[in-house]
């Protein structure tokens, strides 16, 4: 049962290490996504700075549409990248959980094992005492007898 039980062990070890590594790999995407962001946000603030300076050279009506449009859709941009934040955010508190319970259920297996082992060394430990006590009774009742 032993070995059984290891092989067990040995498979909720390979399931643990495959979340383990999805869950790092939702935390790696995650990053971009904030990378994602900080890159959408920093192209906004720097073609809000151009605008401002072409503003102050003149702007014909039209052109200051097509910038006003073009700044909705960045805003836009932003928005659904902020989206896609909390969507990663979500996918990698669920690979965190679900790594967590897998990790859980593979140290009981884990505890379980050490006690049948535990288990088994003190009952070997108790037949040695038993031959040991049997043979020194023995060795008492020979030596008795030669008396």
């Amino acid at each position: 049962m032993n070995k059984q039980l290891q092989l067990v062990a040995d498979i909720e070890k390979r399931k643990e290490d495959d979340l383990a590594l999805k869950f790092a790999q939702a935390k790696q995407d995650l990053q971009k996504q904030h990378e994602k962001l900080a890159g959408l946000e920093q192209f906004q603030r720097d073609y809000m700075n151009t605008v401002i300076e072409s503003g102050k050279k003149g702007l014909s009506s039209s052109g200051f549409q097509r910038l006003q449009s073009f700044i909705s859709q960045l805003d836009l941009a932003c928005s659904q990248q902020r989206g896609n934040i909390t969507k990663a955010e979500k996918v990698v508190e669920q690979r965190r959980a679900l790594w967590l319970q897998q990790q859980r259920k593979r140290k009981s297996i884990e505890a379980v094992i050490e006690k049948q082992q535990k288990k088994h060394a003190l009952h070997l430990q108790r037949q040695e005492q038993t031959l040991a006590d049997e043979f020194a009774n023995n060795m008492a009742a020979r030596l008795l007898q030669n008396i």
